[in-house]
C-alpha cells in the first residue's frame, strides 16, 4: 500500500517532537506500507539530521519533505508558534508526479494552502483522504474526505493523541497493534545509499562499456578528453599550520572538522530557489577598516529584516577567514535583485575590494556559508596587485600570479575566445558547457576561469578529496598541491565549527 502523509513538526518544552508527522512514523513503524511524508524540515536546526534518521529507520520516506530557513514550530505553556509549518512548500509540478498513492493522510498543522491543494488533488484522482485535526483551522467534509476530530484546542500536539490515532488506523486494518521489525533492507535508505546502489547495479555494464571505448580510443591513438591533466600531490610536503605539519596531516584534520561541521549543518543542502527578475538595488554600503565595519552609507531603506542581522553576515565572514586574507576588502554592501540571479559579488579595484551580499538570498546557513566561501575564493585569488592595470579581466593578470597559472593550466585548451563566456549568447554558453560537461560541476563554473576556480574552491573546502578522474575532480585535487591552501582549508573549517559551537 502506498500512503502519502502530510503533517507538521513541532517541539515541546521537554524538547521532544510532536505534530502531524508522528502519524507517518506510526504508519511506518506499525506496518509494511510504503509511507511518504510531506512536511517542512528546518534547514537551520541541528535536530534535523537525527530526525531524518529516525524517520527512515521507521520506514518513512522523507524525500518529499521541503526545507525552509525557519526554526521548528514550538508548543509551550504560552501557546503555539507555528514557525516552519506555515510555509507553503507544496510544488504542483512535483506533487502531480507523486500522486499515485492508495490513500492520503493529513493533519491540519501544515500550511492551509498546502492542505487545500493536497486534498483537492487527491479528490480529483479519487484517492481517499483521512484527516486528523486538533482544530487548527476548519476542514470541510465531502469529496472522499473523512475527518477525525481529536480535539478543538488548536494545539497540534498529535503525539498526545497517538493512542487514539493508532486505534483509528488499526480499526481500518492499515496498521498492526504492535511495531513491525524492519530489516535494514526494509528501512528507507539515505538518498546517498540509493545512489550508490544504482551505481553498483550499473557498474558491470559501465565497466564493459568503458573497456570497449578505451579499446577504441587506444586503436585510434586518441587520449581521453581529460587525459592531459593530473594532480601532483606531495603528502609529506610541509604545511605552516599550528595543528598539522604536512599536506596529508592537514587534509585529515580538515576532513575531521568537516565531519564535525556536519553535526550542525548540512553545508551541501540547497533550498528551493525562485528566480525573480528585478532591477538591482543597493541599500547600505559600509566602509571597512581593519576588518571592522564603519557607519554605513544609506542608499535606500532596507525593505525588510533587521540591519543588525545582516551585519552578522560580515561577522561570520571575518570569523571564518583569516584577517590577513581579507585585508583588501574595504567595503561591505547590501543589495538585492530579487530572489536568485546574483547571490553576491566581489568588485576588485586598485583602491580596494567590495564584498556585496544579496539580502533576499543566502537566508539559510548552507546557502550563506557556500556563498561566503565562493566570494572569499575571489578575494583570495584576485588581489588588486595581481593585475597590470585597472581592469580585472583575466587578460590583465600578471604572469606570476595564481589565477594566471590556473587559467593557463585549465583553460588554454579551449582557445582565447572561450576564456570569458559571460559575453557569449545563451546557446553558445550552453553548447560550451555541454561539450565539456566532465570539466565543470555546474554551468556557472564554465563562465570564465575566475568562476571556475571559485566553484572548485567551494568543493575543495566542503567535500573530502574526490577520487574521480574527470577534469572537474582533478581541479579540486590540484588545490592540494598548494600547502598554503591546504592550511587555509583546515583553518576555515575549524573556524566554522568554532562558530557553530559558540552559537548553538
Amino acid at each position: 500500500m502506498e500512503i502519502l502523509a502530510a503533517g507538521g513538526i513541532y517541539t515541546k518544552e521537554d524538547s521532544t517532537f510532536t505534530g502531524g508527522h508522528v502519524i507517518s512514523i506510526c504508519l511506518g513503524s506499525h506496518s509494511a506500507h510504503h509511507v511518504r511524508l510531506h512536511t517542512n524540515l528546518s534547514s537551520d536546526s541541528t535536530k534535523t539530521p537525527p530526525l531524518l534518521k529516525h524517520l527512515r529507520q521507521n520506514g518513512v520516506d522523507p524525500r518529499l519533505a521541503a526545507r525552509v530557513s525557519a526554526p521548528y514550530g514550538t508548543i509551550t505553556g504560552d501557546g503555539v508558534t507555528p514557525s516552519s509549518n506555515v510555509f507553503e512548500t507544496v510544488r504542483r509540478e512535483r506533487m502531480q508526479k507523486q500522486m499515485n498513492h492508495d490513500c492520503v493522510i493529513l493533519s491540519t498543522d501544515i500550511s492551509e494552502r498546502d492542505f487545500r491543494w493536497l486534498t483537492a488533488e487527491a479528490n480529483n484522482r479519487n484517492i481517499p483522504v483521512l484527516v486528523f485535526t486538533c482544530g487548527e483551522y476548519p476542514v470541510r467534509t465531502g469529496g472522499g474526505i473523512e475527518i477525525i476530530h481529536l480535539d478543538d484546542s488548536g494545539i497540534p500536539d498529535y503525539a498526545h493523541h497517538l493512542e487514539e490515532i493508532k486505534a483509528v488506523l488499526i480499526n481500518r486494518g492499515w496498521i498492526y497493534d504492535h511495531p513491525v521489525t524492519r530489516s535494514r533492507r526494509e528501512q528507507v535508505p539515505h538518498p546517498s545509499t540509493a545512489i550508490l546502489r544504482t551505481i553498483g547495479q550499473l557498474l558491470l555494464f559501465g565497466m564493459l562499456t568503458g573497456a570497449v571505448l578505451l579499446g577504441i580510443l587506444y586503436l585510434l591513438g586518441l587520449p581521453g578528453e581529460d587525459g592531459g591533466h593530473q594532480a601532483e600531490i606531495a603528502p609529506k610536503q610541509p604545511v605552516d599550520h599550528p595543528d598539522c605539519s604536512t599536506v596529508a596531516a592537514c587534509t585529515t584534520l580538515g576532513d575531521q572538522y568537516l565531519d564535525a561541521l556536519d553535526d550542525y549543518i548540512d553545508i551541501e543542502d540547497t533550498k528551493h530557489l525562485f528566480i525573480e527578475n528585478r532591477s538591482q538595488i543597493g541599500y547600505l554600503t559600509y566602509p571597512v577598516e581593519d576588518v571592522t565595519l564603519g557607519a554605513p552609507e544609506v542608499h535606500k531603506p532596507l525593505p525588510f529584516g533587521d540591519e543588525a542581522a545582516f551585519r552578522e553576515i560580515w561577522t561570520r565572514f571575518t570569523h571564518f577567514f583569516p584577517a590577513r586574507e581579507i585585508a583588501d576588502v574595504d567595503a561591505f554592501r547590501l543589495f538585492s535583485d530579487g530572489e536568485g540571479n546574483t547571490l553576491a559579488y566581489v568588485d576588485v579595484k586598485p583602491s580596494g575590494t567590495t564584498l556585496a551580499m544579496d539580502i533576499r538570498d543566502n537566508q539559510t546557513k548552507p546557502d550563506e556559508y557556500r556563498t561566503l566561501l565562493h566570494e572569499f575564493a575571489h578575494v583570495w585569488s584576485l588581489p588588486p596587485e595581481d593585475f597590470k592595470d585597472d581592469s580585472t579581466d583575466v587578460a590583465s593578470l600578471k604572469e606570476d600570479t595564481f589565477m594566471n597559472a590556473y587559467t593557463e593550466r585549465f583553460w588554454s585548451q579551449y582557445g582565447e575566445e572561450w576564456v570569458e563566456n559571460k559575453y557569449k549568447s545563451d546557446p553558445e554558453r550552453e553548447a560550451f558547457y555541454n561539450s565539456h560537461i566532465t570539466h565543470f560541476h555546474e554551468p556557472y563554473q564554465a563562465t570564465n576561469p575566475k568562476e571556475d576556480f571559485a566553484v572548485t574552491f567551494v568543493k575543495f573546502v566542503t567535500e573530502p578529496m574526490p577520487e574521480g578522474q574527470q577534469l572537474k575532480d582533478v581541479k579540486i585535487r590540484t588545490l592540494y598541491e598548494y600547502p598554503e591552501l591546504v592550511a587555509l582549508r583546515t583553518t576555515i573549517l575549524e573556524n566554522m565549527v568554532d562558530h557553530e559551537k559558540i552559537n548553538e
